[in-house]
């Protein structure tokens, strides 16, 4: 499998920005001309957290890929543009994803049964 990656390193994308970036990045099989448009979904602070969004994404039959610039997975960075992470999922799959990393309305809030105690 041969893979190019030709991300933005812009590291200003928050929000609804990063559900409108894309990356560049495609995956092509060795049986020859398949090509996979691969989208940043979110960006994380460091691989560990970059991890959990992926277990969550690929715990709902999501494939995923994790970028991170390699000088700052070397040097251990989790802040900056070297430290972000970039959760990329494929293009037809965006949709699906980001309704499944969107907040919770009830996180944070106590359950009806336990108001009711």
């Amino acid at each position: 499998m041969v893979a190019e990656a030709a991300l933005p390193m812009d590291d200003a994308l928050t929000g609804k920005d990063q559900e409108k970036s894309t990356g560049a990045t495609r995956e092509v099989t060795s049986g020859g001309g398949t090509v996979t448009q691969w989208e940043i979904v979110a960006i994380a602070n460091g691989l560990a957290q970059a991890s959990i969004i992926q277990g969550r994404l690929e715990s709902e039959g999501i494939p995923t890929q994790v970028h991170q610039e390699p000088a700052g997975v070397a040097i251990g960075l989790t802040v900056g543009a070297l430290g972000q992470a970039k959760i990329l999922v494929p293009e037809p799959m965006v949709e699906e994803a980001l309704q499944i990393l969107e907040p919770s309305d009830y996180e944070g809030e106590e359950s009806a049964d336990t108001r009711a105690e």
